[in-house]
């Protein structure tokens, strides 16, 4: 992401200090289905998939759970895949994502009973890689990817089967220049839900955030959640029992000459090396392209933000993201019951 011209008076102005001790970090959205991941960008083919190689580079800087954002149906086996290629580390989310709204409304029921069966597979699964129900939400920045009407009716089809199929996960929503609207269609589906969930890439006002964690939600903020200074100042207020971090990669890569970097970041861990997409190397991050690796330096914003340390930031993320999508070792083994398709945690 390139640094938009802002201003940070009324903001701390020294950096957090180093961490004291090496520390976990959860990134609870990367998106592995992305065209940058296949080594695609501008259409044009530069280098072969190579998302197993971030999540190396992801371990080595302690990042030892991610959470694989489904946009869509047709993300779920893949997902799988990877998830189960890296059993502990990776975890998945099923739902579609309000630019992908229109296959709902294409697809209708069919579409959201085959949406169902792959959810209830995956949760029968012994060490079930399933984390939560989503990507579901409004998305009102880019409209031409689904309208208005259509994403509210997806919003609206995908809370109604979570509550008819009595999915035991937590929501994983995305809300984007549509708050009104996306607090009158969940408000009234709050008291029906069997577990929170977590607004992710929250941009947006104190008073708008403040009204999601009302809701019972938790918020997670990225480079994206940066950009203005309204969000800002939402960022230093979030409660930190509501805090979680994130990437939101392959997007939201925070530049060097970002103000913020300069700022917060002076005693973050330098990054691994990086080479240019025509100068691909397994070993080296991609140029401009964001990875779980960076993660840290959004714990350092946040703590800068906030006027606190890295530690306090990435301890309590780690721990209301571990909590709430069960990342711990073990927390995904589930049990059946033989006579019944109910499914639960133990």
């Amino acid at each position: 992401m390139g640094s938009k011209s802002m201003s940070l008076d009324g903001f701390p102005t020294e950096a957090p200090r180093g961490a004291l001790r090496k520390l976990q970090y959860a990134d609870v959205a990367v998106t592995a289905t992305a065209k940058e991941f296949a080594g695609v960008y501008r259409d044009k083919q530069y280098h072969p998939f190579d998302f197993e190689c971030t999540l190396d580079r992801a371990l080595g800087v302690g990042v030892s759970k991610v959470l694989l954002t489904g946009m869509r149906l047709a993300d779920v086996a893949s997902n799988a895949t990877i998830a189960r290629s890296r059993p502990g580390q990776c975890y998945i989310t099923v739902g579609v994502h309000p630019y992908h709204a229109i296959e709902i409304e294409q697809g209708g029921k069919d579409y959201l009973h085959r949406l169902a069966s792959e959810v209830h597979a995956l949760l029968r699964q012994p060490f079930s890689p399933l984390a939560a129900f989503g990507e579901l939400g409004l998305d009102y920045d880019r409209l031409k990817y689904a309208s208005i009407e259509a994403q509210r009716e997806a919003f609206k089809a995908q809370l109604d089967l979570y509550v008819s199929e009595n999915f035991d996960l937590p929501l994983f929503l995305h809300c984007r220049s549509a708050f009104k609207d996306f607090v009158e269609i969940i408000a009234p589906y709050t008291p029906l839900l069997r577990r929170r969930g977590l607004v992710h890439s929250f941009v947006g006002s104190t008073d708008q955030m403040r009204k999601l964690v009302e809701l019972g939600f938790d918020i997670s903020v990225n480079a994206f959640s940066f950009s203005d200074e309204e969000s800002l100042k939402m960022v230093a207020d979030i409660p930190l029992d509501r805090l979680q971090i994130e990437t939101d990669s392959p997007w939201g890569y925070l530049e060097d000459t970002s103000e913020l970097i300069k700022r917060y970041c002076a005693n973050a861990s330098q990054l691994p090396m990086a080479k240019k997409r025509n100068k691909w190397d397994p070993h080296f991050m991609v140029k401009g392209r964001n990875e779980s690796c960076m993660i840290e330096r959004i714990a350092f914003v946040v703590a800068g933000l906030k006027g606190i340390t890295v530690e306090e930031v990435a301890d309590r993320a780690w721990e209301n993201s571990t909590r709430m999508f069960g990342l711990e070792e073990g927390q995904h083994q589930i049990m059946i019951d033989p006579d019944s398709s109910a499914v639960e945690d133990y």
